[in-house]
Parts: structure tokens; C-alpha cells; sequence
């Protein structure tokens, strides 16, 4: 018969390996899935421009954001 302990262990360790295989197959949130070095090619004008649009897209778009919310809240909301 399992002791509490021994439950205990086994769910441990467990839930460490799914952690482990979770963090092996997801992408990391602000890194993207080709930040893991060997994955970059700096020598390839193609993927530099691609990242360099990629990026300053993103950062119009979130100007954009901030300025709808800004208007938004200092407007009242949408009733007005």
C-alpha cells in the first residue's frame, strides 16, 4: 500500500516532468521560438529585415493601443 508520502512523491514528480516537457514545447511569450541560439542566421538580410519590421510593427501597435485606451478612459467610455 502507498504511504501519503510516497503518493506524494510520485505526484511530485510527475507534475516536474510535465512542467518540463510543457516548457520544451512552448514558445516563450515575449522571445518568440527563434531566440534559442543556433536558430538565428545574423548573416541573412531576409530574416534581419524580417525581424526589424516584425518589431517595429509591433511597437506602432502598441502606441496605437495605448493612445485607444488613453482616448477611451479620458472620454468617458463608449456610452458617450
Amino acid at each position: 500500500m502507498n504511504k501519503p508520502r510516497d503518493r506524494h512523491r510520485e505526484r511530485t514528480e510527475a507534475a516536474r516532468r510535465d512542467l518540463e516537457r510543457l516548457d520544451e514545447q512552448s514558445e516563450k511569450l515575449l522571445g518568440g521560438g527563434a531566440n534559442r541560439p543556433g536558430d538565428i542566421d545574423h548573416n541573412d538580410p531576409i530574416e534581419i529585415w524580417g525581424r526589424r519590421l516584425g518589431r517595429g510593427a509591433g511597437f506602432i501597435f502598441v502606441v496605437y493601443l495605448i493612445y485607444t485606451l488613453s482616448r477611451y478612459i479620458s472620454f468617458g467610455g463608449a456610452g458617450g
